[in-house]
């Protein structure tokens, strides 16, 4: 009976042990989501499905990004992921526009047109990707509209409340607008490095144009759309522009690139929302 006992001890032992590790196991789990969880990041893995709703982010395509093949293939990507927006709360979360031609008065084209289509739409947060001149303009008539038709909350707690403002977040990826005006009305600025030898002072507008839209083609957007959205429904609200950004903009970025601080040339001064991509393809100097 002693033997049967050592025995019998020696199994239970055994189980005993086997459940503390699979709770150990278990609780090392659990702990590690709860800490990805705490730090925003973005899902690695995508699933075909959306639901309604009636919040509607904005993805402006500009310069460099407003081809036919190119849209067609990238709004169908946005239709199957997130949804596209009819226009009404039962739709998709996506409204997107094209420049220049879903903003031709004419024969030219104005940007200045996107305060009205987004008028009597429940913005939660608007992306341009290559957004053309006079965007800054547009983005600063879109905030100005929404501080006058906010109204004040009842929580006098946040500042941001008290002044009767629910801001939305402003993402600016590879912009041919003017960097510092677009710099002051995006939560951040995502641009391609450029060797600044290699630019001819004296050339047209419409060339240098051409040109970076060039370079920023090698990049692949739609990962980084994706992130962008995915960031905008994860945080929603702006981000601010602290020590934190950087990282932010790291993760929306994703980890095929860096992500550094763009410096003036000509100052030496870091910009606090001005940020450079870079890849193996292509390397600041």
């Amino acid at each position: 009976m002693k033997i049967i006992n050592n025995k019998l001890f020696k199994i239970m032992a055994a189980v005993s042990m086997t459940a503390l590790l699979l709770i150990s196991c278990g609780n090392k789990t659990n702990t590690e989501k709860k800490s990805s969880d705490e730090n925003i990041t973005v899902k690695e893995e995508k699933r075909p499905h959306w639901e309604p709703t009636a919040e509607k982010i904005c993805v402006v395509f500009g310069y460099g990004y407003n081809s036919e093949e190119f849209i067609k293939a990238e709004v169908a990507h946005l239709e199957e992921y997130y949804g596209l927006s009819d226009g009404t709360e039962n739709s998709g979360l996506i409204i997107p526009y094209v420049y220049p031609d879903d903003f031709k008065v004419g024969n030219t084209g104005r940007i200045s047109k996107l305060v009205n289509y987004l008028d009597d739409v429940k913005v939660c947060g608007v992306i341009t990707v290559g957004a053309p001149e006079y965007t800054s303009n547009t983005l600063s008539q879109l905030k100005e509209k929404m501080l006058i038709e906010e109204p004040v909350a009842a929580n006098k707690d946040d500042s941001e409340e008290v002044q009767g403002v629910k801001p939305y977040p402003i993402y600016t990826l590879f912009p041919q607008d003017d960097i510092l005006a677009i710099e002051a009305t995006s939560d951040f600025v995502m641009d391609r490095a450029v060797d600044q030898s290699d630019k001819i002072e004296d050339m047209e507008k419409e060339e240098n144009d051409a040109s970076d839209a060039q370079l920023v083609k090698t990049i692949d957007i739609q990962p980084i759309l994706d992130n962008a959205i995915d960031y905008m429904l994860l945080t929603k609200k702006p981000l601010k522009s602290d020590a934190k950004l950087l990282g932010h903009v790291t993760n929306i970025a994703g980890d095929e690139y860096k992500i550094k601080r763009y410096i003036d040339p000509e100052t030496g001064l870091s910009s606090i929302n001005h940020f450079i991509i870079e890849d193996a393809s292509f390397s600041s100097k």
